[in-house]
């Protein structure tokens, strides 16, 4: 991001009027000036003078060994006297200083007014929005009043204050109407642009800038700065006449979590009372830090057994889950690997960046006597861990949900007709028949839509087919890395 300029040249503000242009190289030349000044009393370029009369007095010494000691009193009294209107000369000769001279004598004539910045009145105003989960982040809403009371207009001028330690501006969103840069305390301070300013003119900006954090802070009131901001890097023109005040008060989550539990009434294949189950989790480090050993847990409730599938592969999202687990352009994906302990999945996350997304899905295949009626008042348990600390706790009902994955497949006699569940209100019923069940030779690894896979038994379960038929899950683990602005 930006640094503070050293010297910005002309043409790097040349939008702005001359007495601007002159109170921002005034600033900046004022810490050289002082730095000349030091290096000329700390310089040696006076020891030649003084090399040259030591050596005139050796001289001197030499050739007047006759001489009465008055006389030899009076002649180094002269000496030192001439030593100091010499050195004196040296300092008013400099021609830095003559030169500031020339340019302040010019504008004295040139009798025009100089810039202020006390002269730009102000208000700035921020609060911090409720977290957006669609799109992973805060917005600091900020609102700029500017009132320009000086005689110039401006152009390519920010107002910037300090953020607190702890928040982070993300990389996403309108960049163009806010400048990142540390101040001079080790701060980073936010700049909010201005636009184009008359004299006189009065204009009012509205501004969402994206973050993430969690602080202690709860509101801040300081001074605002304006700043000329160019890509040399930024100078500060001084503090205008108003204050920032910004409330961070709905910064105080650590972490983002949801979950979901869906049965898939009508997946195809399945025998009596059972069905298909997806369940997906979206966990957030909604602080700056990296968090290790993340864990998540589900828990399904008695009155369901879950028969967990041998294997898990990485499949796409299911189309019953895709509002929930938010996909973009660009994430991360991997398998995801879930171990089951009855009706409990565990899952290990490891560590988690500074404002990054975790979101996953898995699936299994559920088996109740109960009616669908009172599956769906039922209450998954989702848990989200760091080691073995609870961190977050909450409870979700089952969802039932339409399978909505491949075509039908064609009736043989190792597939069975899909099962359709019109009646809401009964149980899933099985309907075909179930012949040559032992045949097991062959099976699918296809994945289809993210959803529970295929094999090529009558019946995806083992112990209902008479064998052990091995089951593939569908499951995925997704990645939504979030990015700070470099300072």
């Amino acid at each position: 991001m930006l640094k503070k300029a050293s010297i910005l040249s002309l043409g790097a503000i040349v939008a702005l009027s001359p007495g601007i242009m002159a109170a921002a190289e005034d600033g900046l030349k004022e810490k050289q000036n002082e730095e000349i000044k030091e290096e000329l009393v700390n310089t040696d370029s006076v020891i030649p003078v003084e090399e040259t009369k030591e050596g005139e007095k050796s001289n001197g010494k030499a050739g007047l060994k006759e001489e009465s000691r008055e006389d030899s009193e009076r002649s180094k009294e002269k000496e030192e006297t001439s030593e100091k209107l010499e050195i004196g000369t040296e300092e008013v000769q400099q021609p830095s200083d003559n030169e500031k001279n020339k340019e302040k004598s010019e504008e004295k004539e040139d009798n025009e007014p100089e810039f202020t910045a006390s002269d730009i009145q102000g208000t700035l105003s921020g609060s911090i929005s409720a977290f957006n989960e669609k799109e992973g982040h805060y917005y600091l809403n900020v609102k700029v009043n500017i009132t320009n009371r000086s005689l110039y207009d401006l152009e390519d001028t920010y107002v910037g204050f300090s953020l607190p330690k702890d928040i982070r501006v993300l990389e996403t969103g309108d960049a163009s109407v806010f400048e990142l840069f540390e101040g001079d305390n080790g701060a980073n301070n936010l700049a909010i642009k201005l636009p184009k300013m008359k004299a006189g003119a009065v204009k009012g900006i509205n501004v969402k800038v994206p973050v993430v954090g969690k602080t202690s802070v709860k509101a801040v009131n300081s001074s605002l700065e304006l700043f000329v901001i160019s890509p040399e890097g930024y100078v500060s023109l001084g503090k205008i006449s108003g204050n920032a005040n910004v409330n961070y008060a709905n910064l105080k989550e650590e972490w983002h979590f949801n979950g979901i539990a869906q049965a898939l009434t009508d997946f195809p294949g399945l025998p009596k009372n059972h069905f298909g189950m997806q369940f997906g989790f979206k966990l957030q480090n909604l602080t700056i830090e990296k968090v290790n050993n993340m864990k998540v847990e589900f828990i399904v409730p008695n009155g369901v057994k879950i028969h967990k599938p041998d294997q898990y592969e990485e499949a796409d999202i299911p189309e019953a889950l895709k509002e929930f687990v938010n996909r973009e352009t660009g994430d991360i994906s991997e398998a995801l690997t879930i171990n089951w302990s009855g009706n409990t999945a565990k899952i290990n996350i490891g560590a988690v960046d500074g404002g990054h997304t975790y979101q996953g899905f898995f699936s299994a295949v559920g088996e109740s006597k109960l009616s669908l009626d009172v599956i769906k008042g039922l209450k998954v348990k989702i848990i989200l861990n760091n080691g073995s600390k609870t961190v977050r706790e909450l409870t979700v009902p089952i969802e039932l949900v339409s399978y909505k994955g491949s075509d039908t497949p064609k009736k043989d006699n190792s597939v069975i007709t899909p099962v359709t569940n019109l009646n809401k209100n009964n149980p899933v019923k099985q309907t075909g028949s179930a012949n040559n069940i032992n045949n097991t030779s062959t099976k699918t690894k296809t994945v289809e839509g993210g959803l529970l896979p295929k094999t090529a038994s009558t019946y995806p379960l083992g112990a209902l087919a008479g064998g052990m038929i091995a089951m593939l899950g569908a499951a995925i683990l997704v990645i939504r890395k979030r990015f700070f602005y470099k300072v």
